[in-house]
């Protein structure tokens, strides 16, 4: 991320040990960007100027580097010259402003992300996969992760067979007969959790409500936070071990984010992907999946049908 300071003539990257970038270095580069698009949807600069309700002599400038343009305009530069999402949001930080999840009609369509995920998802079989969104509902689940689901939470998804909309992950985490049910040390990868959503509910405010009701089911299950807990620091990746009828399960997880770095936000749709981490784990996933169904399958649960 690139914030401007006021009052300083420098940018300052947050995620970079490199020298902060100074106002001249980003001028140099935001105008070579700016003409590339241009030429590249083969409007001169007076057409541009004219779409963009301004003068030519302030699209030369632009170009030039003799004047910064506001994020407004930028937007609208990006839109008319038809340029992708990742080449605005890259133009947007060259110049210290916060991206933008779609610029111009059609480019937040969700099918464009889902389609790579989903491939991900089958790739990823026998073993468990999902996709969820910045309010920790499934947009999709792969068949391993259903069949896991019917294994390790069976009466939390009873409640939820019906709807075949998301399943709520906080929800699952919260209910008795949900993950941590038949979990192995439940309490540390309960609290790693919602150490995690309590950090992300700062910016996505709507999942206080259920994170404040996870909170209080943890603490009437296992007790208050242990002080050696209570960190800001989150870990992407958790160890997981279940007592099942087919014997311990165990399993790494990963949560990852699909995209460019300069398009990823936090309404970013997110995969969380399961990894056996030994070979008893790999065989009965592998028996179990490719007994019940075909390899090339996916069992959606979508709020929007897909």
């Amino acid at each position: 991320m690139i914030i401007a300071i006021p009052g300083n003539r420098t940018l300052v990257s947050l995620h970079s040990r490199k020298p902060p970038v100074t106002r001249h270095e980003v001028m140099m580069s935001l105008p070579e960007l700016l003409r590339h698009t241009r030429k590249s949807s083969g409007l001169s600069q007076l057409e541009l100027a004219l779409e963009l309700g301004v003068s030519q002599r302030h699209v030369s400038f632009l170009e030039c580097g003799k004047a910064l343009p506001s994020r407004d305009l930028l937007l609208a530069w990006m839109a008319k010259v038809e340029a992708s999402l990742s080449i605005c949001n890259a133009a947007l930080l060259r110049v210290g402003y916060s991206r933008t999840g779609a610029f111009r009609q059609g480019t937040d369509d969700p099918s464009r992300t889902k389609t790579p995920l989903r491939d991900l998802l089958t790739a990823h079989h026998p073993f468990p996969g999902l996709v969820f969104d910045a309010d920790w509902i499934t947009v999709d689940i792969n068949r391993g992760g259903r069949w896991l689901c019917s294994v390790l939470l069976p009466e939390f998804m009873a409640t939820i067979e019906a709807n075949n909309k998301g399943v709520d992950m906080i929800a699952a985490l919260a209910h008795p007969g949900g993950l941590l049910s038949r979990m192995r040390n439940p309490e540390l990868a309960g609290y790693s959790l919602l150490r995690q959503l309590q950090v992300e509910q700062w910016v996505h405010p709507s999942l206080k409500p259920r994170v404040d009701a996870l909170a209080e089911a943890l603490a009437n299950r296992f007790g208050p936070l242990p002080p050696d807990q209570a960190s800001d620091r989150i870990e992407p990746h958790l160890n997981l071990v279940f007592d099942t009828p087919y014997g311990v399960l165990s399993f790494l997880t990963v949560q990852s984010v699909h995209g460019l770095p300069q398009d990823i936000t936090v309404a970013s749709l997110r995969t969380e992907l399961w990894v056996p981490t030994d070979q008893f784990t790999r065989d009965v996933m592998a028996q179990q999946i490719n007994r019940l169904v075909p390899r090339s399958g996916l069992m959606p649960v979508s709020r929007t049908g897909t």
